[in-house]
């Protein structure tokens, strides 16, 4: 039987319509796309996290630490607070320390022991059911650590695309900058190749989209120049402050004269964000017995 061109059109009216239920759903959706696309991967640190809205994709982001002020302590701590409780997926870059190391110092800040004790201590059933959950949590963890020494710029590249294909990394943590090579390291000066580094860095989160944390050691000019004065952003290069999304400085106030059983007040000073220099000194504490960050 024909059908006539009056129903053909009444049949492709009546799909045009939506019921106001799926309306109401793709309404909220795109608000919450919308507001979910203005947060970046958060930080742990709630504090940080109000003033840089988290870590963004596409963004490099620089935290400078002068030597003995916890680098590896703050990476680790953010680390725990990205892939271990928050179960997103982190890549470290480490040139500086082994894979073992890293893994170690994990441990150890989670627990609150030594790996040596947690060896050799004799426990009764209830600390080895706890200390087994907390181990177990962190073996669970999205964490991939490279711990290739001297890596160059280039190699990094390569291994992050494939991080990024295999694993969908969230965050790729390099540490440090003044670490890394280029394979023309005999044909450029030394802030060339810095320079060439931290741009090529800044290329790959934006062809990832992802963000990438790059750590980088101030280079002190005494024991009261590192310790008391604060830092700021005329103390790293020009070509890192202008590449980097977000500038960031670790600084331990209460450094001199501290017991190593007393907690710290810290100040982690963010120079740079929102593509304006303007200091925002936010708190942090520093757990001496566990060598850890935590909010204040």
């Amino acid at each position: 039987m024909k059908e006539n061109s009056l129903d053909i059109t009444e049949q492709s009216e009546v799909f045009e319509f939506m019921s106001i239920g799926e309306i109401i759903d793709q309404t909220l959706q795109q608000k919450i796309k919308k507001e979910d696309s203005s947060k970046g991967l958060s930080t742990g640190f709630f504090e940080i996290d109000k003033v840089i809205s988290g870590l963004h994709k596409g963004q490099l982001i620089t935290i400078a630490v002068r030597p003995g002020m916890g680098k590896t302590a703050f990476l680790l701590s953010l680390t725990n607070n990205i892939a271990i409780k928050n179960d997103h997926s982190v890549a470290i870059f480490s040139l500086e320390r082994s894979n073992q190391k890293i893994t170690s110092r994990i441990i150890e800040s989670e627990t609150g022991m030594s790996v040596g004790k947690l060896k050799g201590a004799n426990l009764n059933s209830t600390e080895k059911d706890h200390l087994g959950a907390v181990i177990n949590n962190i073996a669970q963890a999205k964490i991939y650590i490279d711990d290739t020494p001297s890596v160059s710029i280039e190699e990094i590249v390569k291994k992050a695309q494939k991080l990024k294909f295999v694993h969908n990394v969230d965050l790729i943590i390099v540490d440090y900058l003044e670490l890394l090579s280029t394979r023309f390291s005999d044909t450029y000066f030394r802030e060339e190749q810095l320079n060439t580094i931290v741009h090529t860095l800044k290329s790959v989160a934006l062809e990832l989209d992802i963000p990438i944390l790059l750590f980088s050691q101030l280079q002190g000019h005494g024991f009261e120049y590192n310790f008391l004065q604060k830092p700021s952003i005329k103390d790293i290069p020009i070509f890192l402050s202008e590449a980097s999304d977000v500038v960031m400085f670790v600084h331990r106030s209460d450094f001199i004269g501290k017991s190593k059983q007393d907690d710290e007040n810290v100040e982690m000073i963010i120079a740079k964000y929102n593509n304006k220099n303007q200091n925002t000194v936010v708190p942090l504490k520093y757990i001496e017995s566990n060598a850890k960050f935590a909010n204040s």
